[in-house]
């Protein structure tokens, strides 16, 4: 991405390979510092990445909002998880939780308290592991259906469901959901679609986007 006059500098962030959605779960790194925005690193290249890693500027003056997303609620479909804020894994990609009942959040993009962009959260669909998780039941949603988000000061933030779609991972536009500026929302997301046995790993992935509720 070329920098602008309003711009200090960029550096690429990544959502995760979801191999554990391919009902394999993959390890968390524990032990180590989180990264500073200057320290993150550019994305490495992976001969099979299940969701491309995607590049997204951001001012180095800005500083991480600190009311991050504790916990995700669809009540209309039994969903009901903690969120971790999370940051890279050692290959460069964002770190998943390996239980599929716990939602991921990357805590160097917006949060549902940032005025501009898309907050995303993710999480495995299945693991040999765990078995399958809440995000599975995201395909049955309807327009309109209440998800709400609550952060670590305790408020609930209550969006509704605009649009739901399962999509070729080749054909997911990443740009956009990644997207920092334009309107507040929430985009969830998790694999789904057909699995291949050979590739042990899901063919497309499952996104919705959401709005605020005034």
């Amino acid at each position: 991405m070329r920098a602008t006059a309003s711009a200090i500098a960029a550096f690429a962030v990544a959502l995760a390979l979801f191999t554990g959605c391919a009902a394999s779960p993959t390890g968390a790194s524990v032990g180590k510092a989180p990264p500073t925005p200057s320290e993150i690193p550019a994305p490495l290249p992976t001969a099979d990445v299940d969701v491309p890693r995607v590049s997204s500027a951001l001012d180095l003056n800005q500083v991480p909002v600190p009311l991050t997303p504790e916990r995700i609620r669809v009540v209309s479909l039994g969903i009901d998880m903690p969120i971790e804020s999370v940051g890279l894994a050692p290959d460069g990609a964002m770190r998943l939780p390996a239980n599929p009942a716990v939602a991921a959040w990357y805590r160097y993009g917006p949060s549902p308290t940032s005025p501009t962009g898309a907050t995303v959260v993710a999480a495995h669909v299945d693991s040999l592991v765990y078995d399958l998780g809440p995000f599975a039941r995201l395909a049955k949603a309807g327009a309109g259906t209440e998800i709400v988000v609550t952060t670590e000061d305790g408020l609930d933030r209550r969006y509704a469901l605009e649009s739901i779609q399962t999509v070729n991972k080749a054909d997911v536009p990443w740009a956009s959901i990644f997207d920092r500026s334009g309107p507040a929302r929430l985009t969830l997301v998790t694999c789904g679609g057909e699995f291949d046995y050979d590739a042990r790993r899901y063919l497309s992935n499952v996104i919705a986007t959401a709005r605020p509720i005034p």
